[in-house]
């Protein structure tokens, strides 16, 4: 059970109602992320609008900020992250195959290509620890990827790392929705 209140439209200031409005168009609910960070309204309303331009920018593309996303949940082993972040990974193509894989080092590198695996060594690296990107992954990165890509992919395991971070805190449940994805989630 949340540490804090999960509010409804009914329990927040108009602004945050239509924002849920917004959400709910787009994907079919209200994220309990938002339920919660909805006591503060002041910084969800920044929030959202700069999470939601990491998840959507168009440097890196929709299969490789889902690898960031899900091997970023999967290295903090968070059931929230991991649930909405296979959901993702589906509708960017991923297969079951890739899901399993995905946090398994070894398996990565075999199912995945140079750049899909090495985006996943950093996101199980920084998620693992703020020093992990070493001079040797950076240089990697580096050959591999653009400046702008780089930024990209850093921003979204930071990101992801600040909202897993904020849900495990919080004991944020995984909405009903998401019951289907465990089999995803064991791998």
């Amino acid at each position: 059970m949340a540490m804090v209140q999960l509010l409804d439209e009914q329990s927040v200031p108009p602004e945050i109602a239509r924002l849920f409005t917004s959400v709910e168009q787009e994907y079919g609910f209200v994220p309990n992320i938002l339920r919660a960070m909805a006591n503060c309204p002041d910084l969800l309303a920044v929030f959202v609008p700069l999470w939601a331009q990491v998840y959507r920018s168009p440097t890196i593309g929709t299969r490789l900020r889902a690898l960031a996303a899900l091997g970023t949940a999967k290295a903090q082993d968070c059931t929230y992250c991991v649930a909405h972040m296979t959901r993702s990974a589906r509708q960017a193509g991923l297969v079951d195959a890739e899901l399993v894989a995905i946090g398994d080092a070894a398996e990565e590198r075999s199912v995945f290509d140079a750049r899909e695996a090495l985006i996943l060594e950093a996101a199980d690296a920084l998620t693992r620890d703020p020093d992990g990107v070493t001079s040797d992954l950076r240089a990697r990165l580096a050959a591999e990827f653009t400046d702008d890509e780089i930024v990209n992919i850093v921003l979204a395991i930071g990101m992801y790392n600040l909202t897993s971070r904020f849900l495990k805190a919080l004991a944020i449940d995984v909405e009903t929705i998401f019951s289907e994805v465990g089999a995803a989630r064991s791998g």
